[in-house]
């Protein structure tokens, strides 16, 4: 497992304190959705261990005076969005008021430890010295570091979607990529996308594991803003979509056993005990990773040019549809259900203004680095009053490497000409960091 050290600056850290403040506690809390542990040492004693998200005293001030505090805080990256780790450190003294606080951000190799080192001073002042300690300390808090984002598996954008040019028109649950990119048609060159999730371009220091596994709406973590470009022999399309997840849920039972393996590895990531980091890392993964019930929205619009410029693009096709997803047994097995709404106007073999309505479905199982999917959609004219076409196809998608991914796709498409598909695409991300999929 890779580690990445962090030694936070300034060393040593001074914490000034006057001599009525007999007793020191210490606070550290994990944020950006990661899980932490925490070491705090003075010399070969050890003070505290584990997770210290709650005030932990420490010592007697006089005990502390002019030595060193050692504090080790080791954090894993379980965060399925972002690699950034975010760490909030402060110290108080018995009458809770604070005498130290700082925010440290650091990266995480991917699925590996952030190992922030910080040596902490303790020098007892005078009464006088104070108020010009904390009017200094509380200017000087925050230096933001440059946020990174993991690559794996990009979902189909939905303007791809909507143009109906996708490996998948039934996609599968994902989490959006901080920053990714999709190609499809790649021996034709027809098309690409691009995403951004605006939620983690932010860190967020309050945000721990717990909260997010325990949010039944996680709307923000998940919303991401994306655009899309295809082009056929007549006409170049450009779409913008949205999408996000409004509701997840794991049942008690995993939550329970999710709280569990969390608590162990705070006590792990003290310890630093690689070989149980990594047995507990893959138990998270597969509990996190497997929410038995989602539902997730997804909305664009696109525009048409015969003359690839922007003065002549003409909006030809909007939509919105929810997705449903659910792991009978919380295992590699889904299911997932689409419904969705969409104005037609004038767009390829529809060259007319219809509402259509798409229903369907799509098996998924997931084999290792592999997912193998059938797909059936029906697709309604409501305009004219009748079934009008449907999709059938089978998706493989497989995992060449960390950040790499490919998907071809078989079968037959909408439209009653030229409606044989044999496409390939792949699905790649922007940054030495990473994206995991559900």
């Amino acid at each position: 497992m890779d580690i990445k050290e962090h030694q936070l600056l300034p060393t040593p850290r001074e914490l000034n304190v006057t001599g009525n403040e007999n007793e020191i506690y210490l606070s550290i809390e994990i944020g950006n959705g990661q899980i932490g542990g925490s070491k705090v040492t003075l010399g070969d004693k050890l003070l505290a261990k584990g997770n210290l998200a709650n005030k932990t005293f420490l010592a007697k001030a006089v005990t502390l005076n002019d030595k060193v505090i050692q504090v080790e805080t080791n954090v894993l990256d379980v965060n399925s969005f972002t690699n950034t780790c975010v760490i909030t450190t402060k110290f108080y003294n018995q009458h809770n008021e604070l005498i130290f606080s700082k925010i440290d951000k650091g990266e995480a190799p991917d699925g590996g430890i952030a190992s922030f080192k910080g040596n902490y001073l303790l020098k007892l002042l005078m009464l006088l010295l104070v108020f010009a300690f904390s009017t200094t300390l509380s200017s000087a808090q925050k230096k933001a570091n440059e946020i990174k984002f993991q690559d794996l598996e990009t979902p189909s954008s939905p303007g791809f979607i909507l143009l109906d040019k996708t490996p998948s028109s039934i996609q599968r649950p994902t989490t959006p990529q901080g920053f990714g990119v999709n190609v499809i048609g790649i021996l034709q060159g027809t098309g690409g996308a691009m995403e951004v999730a605006p939620f983690w371009l932010l860190s967020h220091p309050k945000l721990t594991a717990e909260m997010m596994f325990e949010n039944k709406f996680p709307i923000l973590y998940n919303f991401s803003i994306s655009v899309a470009s295809t082009k056929s022999d007549e006409m170049n399309y450009l779409a913008g979509g949205i999408r996000t997840r409004l509701f997840q849920f794991y049942p008690e039972s995993k939550t329970t056993k999710l709280k569990a393996v969390k608590g162990e590895l705070e006590n792990a990531l003290a310890d630093l005990d690689l070989k149980k980091i990594e047995e507990l890392q893959k138990q998270y993964a597969a509990l996190i990773e497997k929410p038995v019930f989602t539902i997730d929205m997804a909305a664009a619009l696109a525009g048409g040019s015969t003359t690839n410029s922007f003065d002549n693009l003409t909006l030809n096709r909007w939509a919105a549809w929810l997705s449903f997803n659910f792991r009978p047994k919380g295992d590699d097995f889904y299911i997932t259900a689409l419904t969705r709404y969409i104005n037609n106007e004038k767009f390829e073999d529809y060259n007319i203004n219809a509402n259509l309505i798409d229903l369907g479905t799509r098996l998924n199982y997931d084999i290792n680095k592999f997912c193998i999917s059938l797909e059936y959609l029906q697709r309604l004219n409501v305009t004219a009053k009748k079934y009008s076409d449907f999709r059938l196809a089978a998706v493989g998608s497989y995992q060449i490497s960390e950040n790499f991914y490919i998907t071809s796709t078989f079968g037959k498409n909408f439209s009653g000409t030229n409606n044989i598909i044999a496409l390939a695409g792949i699905n790649f991300g922007f940054s030495s960091s990473k994206i995991k999929a559900y």
